[in-house]
């Protein structure tokens, strides 16, 4: 009998541990609930303000108007916003919804004109914190730089990389010395070209060289011209021997007799650095510099070009121009 009724009390005391362990489980395995971070109205305006910023919107494009009746508990303004006609409003509003896509807010539009002028409402936990009037004017237009680019390619490397300057959705040049691989490639590429001359030519049909014989060098002249094209921009390198020789008034002659001018490469800034942030800092002090002035043409080596992408894109947001080498 004793036996029995000690066998019950340690059944009850193991079931009140098994309950007091479920318990204990369930405090400490429970998981943290972390509340919503909320965005003030401030917030949303500092973003809203950022992302017009991005896209060169001059502060004297953006009004702040009282409003009589609030719009909510909180809101008794709206901003009304002038747009110059080359600045797509659905791709602000994507930017704006970028700029708050971690954020638990909810952005409307309701466009008053097909792909133009729109209403753009952000609203906070249902309560409306920022309203907007997105308006395309005529009358105004963003102060921009123009400039193109030629970029350099070295034919010594063993692998391009083609597929990612392939993905540059605007313009520019490539810049390339005669050889059979030059040849082969500038026949694959949809780009234009631009042709070097410079002491990087090393092949016989393209050599230029100041012991050839008169009739040599006009072979490999008619050489060049055939294979790359007499409608090309042609550019001297003036720190190359072959400039500095004594046959270079002959070729530069000969090209002239063809309707082609040697340009020199040293006439367009050339971006580089010790490192890809000095060029990067050089870029923007070029684009800073050129602002409603007249363009300029840049050379860049290919790695460095891929590298400036998104300070290039940036610019274009704001405004800038790529255009053609000139």
């Amino acid at each position: 009998m004793f036996t029995r009724i000690r066998f019950i009390y340690a059944l009850i005391a193991f079931t009140l541990l098994l309950i007091i362990l479920n318990i204990s489980l369930e405090i400490f395995l429970k998981p943290e609930v972390k509340p919503i971070p909320i965005i003030s109205k401030n917030e949303i305006e500092t973003k809203f303000g950022l992302t017009l910023n991005k896209f060169g919107i001059s502060n004297n494009w953006i009004k702040k108007k009282v409003v009589k009746q609030k719009l909510s508990d909180s809101l008794n303004y709206i901003f009304d916003v002038s747009f110059p006609k080359d600045i797509s409003i659905a791709s602000f509003i994507k930017e704006i919804n970028k700029a708050l896509i971690n954020e638990q807010v909810k952005v409307e539009t309701r466009e008053k004109v097909n792909y133009g002028n729109s209403v753009l409402m952000i609203f906070e936990d249902d309560i409306l914190k920022l309203q907007a009037n997105l308006v395309l004017s005529d009358k105004i237009i963003r102060e921009f730089a123009e400039y193109s680019f030629l970029v350099k390619l070295f034919f010594s490397d063993e692998e391009l990389p083609w597929s990612e300057l392939s993905r540059i959705f605007y313009d520019f040049t490539y810049l390339i010395t005669p050889s059979k691989k030059s040849l082969e490639i500038k026949n694959q590429v949809t780009n234009n070209y631009a042709v070097l001359l410079s002491d990087e030519i090393n092949e016989t049909d393209f050599l230029l060289h100041e012991d050839f014989s008169k009739q040599k060098l006009i072979n490999n002249i008619r050489s060049i011209i055939i294979s790359f094209g007499s409608d090309k921009t042609y550019l001297i390198d003036e720190t190359s021997d072959l400039y500095k020789s004594k046959i270079f008034s002959f070729i530069r002659d000969e090209f002239n007799s063809r309707n082609i001018k040697l340009i020199s490469l040293q006439s367009f800034p050339y971006l580089i650095g010790n490192t890809k942030t000095e060029v990067v800092s050089l870029f923007n002090f070029y684009t800073t510099s050129l602002k409603g002035k007249e363009g300029k043409t840049f050379v860049i080596d290919y790695d460095n070009f891929l590298y400036l992408q998104p300070a290039i894109e940036k610019q274009l947001k704001m405004g800038d121009k790529v255009v053609d080498v000139k």
